[in-house]
C-alpha cells in the first residue's frame, strides 16, 4: 500500500510603506474624507501590480487621485478591498 504525504503551506504578507511613500492625510473629494494618499508606485507595490496598472485604473476612474505640487497621489481608500490595511511608520 502506497503512502501519501500532504504538505500545506500558509503564507502571509505585510507591506510596510515608509513615510516617504505616504503623503499627509489629504481630503479626497470623491470619498469626502481625509485619507492617507499614496504614490502610484506605493499603490502598485501594495496591490502587487505594475505602476502602469495603477495609472490605467486612474484613467478608468476606478480609483481616486489628487494632483498637486508633489505630483500624483492615489487615495488609499479607493484601492480594491484585497489590498489590506496601510500601516504608516516613520
Amino acid at each position: 500500500m502506497a503512502r501519501r504525504t500532504e504538505i500545506t503551506i500558509e503564507t502571509s504578507r505585510l507591506l510596510v510603506i515608509r513615510r516617504s511613500e505616504i503623503a499627509l492625510r489629504v481630503r479626497c473629494e470623491v470619498c469626502l474624507a481625509e485619507v492617507p494618499m499614496i504614490t502610484p508606485n506605493g499603490a502598485a507595490a501594495l496591490m502587487n501590480v505594475s505602476s502602469r496598472s495603477i495609472y490605467r485604473w486612474i484613467e478608468d476612474g476606478r480609483i481616486h487621485f489628487v494632483e498637486g505640487s508633489s505630483g500624483l497621489l492615489v487615495c488609499s481608500e479607493s484601492l480594491p478591498a484585497s489590498s489590506g490595511q496601510i500601516i504608516e511608520r516613520s
